[in-house]
C-alpha cells in the first residue's frame, strides 16, 4: 500500500492568517485556508504541489476541548508546551486497508474520520483521517489522510484556485521534515514496523549536529535526527520530545534559515 507525504502541521497559538503574512515578507506563497467548524480550528496554508505546511489554530476553544479528534486533542494538550511543527501527515488512496492493517498489529485505531473545511468563497472540502496507536511504544505516529478529491483533481483545482503558484523566493519543492529522536535507528524500526517502510542509510547532518536516517516518500522525505550534541536537533529534543522541527526546501541562491514560531524553515 503507497504512502505519499501529505503535509506538516504546525500548531500556532495565534490566527494563522499571521504566520502566512510573516511568510509571504519572506517570499513564500502562503495564504489563508479556512474554517473547521466541527473542530473549532482555522489554518493557513503554503504549497509545493500537492505537499503543504498547515498552520493550525484553536479559533473557538468550547469547540475544540470537546472534539473527538485526536489531531485536535493534541493541538489543545500541546498548548501548554508552546508553538511548533506538531505532527505529520501521509496521504493514501487505501485509507479502509491502513486500517485493517493497524488492527492486525494491535494498535488502537481511531477513523476513518470524516473531516471538511469551508473555504473563504463557501466551497467545503472533504477528507478522511485514520488515527493509529502503538501499543507501549515511544513516538507519536503520522496520521493519514485521504482526500475526497483525486491527486488530478486537487492538482487541478488548486491551481486553478491560485493556492498552488510559484513562491516569489525561488523555493519550488518541499524536500524533507526532519523529526528529533531520541535515536534514529529505533526511530527507523518503529517506522518500519508502523508502516513497512525502510530507512536509508544513516548520514551525519553537520548543520543539524545530528546522526540521521531518511525515509523517502513521494512529495518529500521524513528525516529522524539523534542529536549528536548542542545544535537544532537537540534544542528540539529537549523542548518538545520527538517531534518535527525542521521543514526543508528546494530552492535558488543563496541558502536562507528562519525561526518562525517554534519551528525552523530552510530553503
Amino acid at each position: 500500500m503507497e504512502l505519499a507525504f501529505d503535509h506538516l502541521v504546525h500548531f500556532l497559538r495565534r490566527p494563522p492568517i499571521e504566520a502566512a503574512e510573516h511568510m509571504q515578507t519572506k517570499g513564500f506563497h502562503a495564504l489563508a485556508g479556512g474554517r473547521h467548524e466541527a473542530w473549532g480550528t482555522c489554518n493557513s496554508l503554503i504549497y509545493f504541489d500537492l505537499a503543504y505546511v498547515e498552520f493550525l489554530a484553536v479559533e473557538y476553544p468550547q469547540v475544540a476541548e470537546r472534539s473527538d479528534n485526536p489531531l485536535v486533542r493534541q493541538l489543545v494538550k500541546d498548548a501548554a508546551v508552546g508553538e511548533g511543527m506538531g505532527q505529520i501527515a501521509l496521504r493514501t488512496r487505501e485509507i479502509t486497508r491502513w486500517a485493517e492493517h493497524f488492527h492486525e498489529r494491535g494498535m488502537n485505531v481511531i477513523g476513518p474520520l470524516p473531516g471538511s473545511r469551508m473555504r473563504d468563497d463557501g466551497t467545503v472540502i472533504r477528507w478522511q483521517m485514520l488515527f493509529a496507536e502503538p501499543p507501549e511504544e515511544r513516538g507519536r505516529m503520522p496520521f493519514l489522510i485521504q482526500w475526497e478529491q483525486s491527486d488530478d483533481e486537487r492538482r487541478d483545482d488548486l491551481t486553478r484556485r491560485g493556492v498552488i503558484a510559484s513562491h516569489p523566493n525561488g523555493a519550488h519543492a518541499l524536500t524533507s521534515v526532519c523529526v528529533a529522536a531520541h535515536d534514529a535507528d529505533e526511530a527507523a524500526e518503529r517506522w518500519q514496523r508502523w508502516f513497512g517502510l525502510q530507512a536509508a542509510d544513516a548520514f551525519v547532518d553537520e548543520a543539524l549536529n545530528a546522526r540521521c536516517r531518511t525515509l523517502p516518500f513521494f512529495g518529500g522525505g521524513v528525516v529522524l535526527c539523534q542529536p549528536l550534541g548542542e545544535g537544532l536537533a537537540r534544542d528540539a529534543l529537549l523542548t518538545r520530545g520527538e517531534m518535527p522541527f525542521v521543514v526543508r526546501f528546494a530552492g535558488r541562491g543563496q541558502a536562507m534559515h528562519h525561526e518562525l514560531y517554534g519551528g525552523w524553515y530552510e530553503w
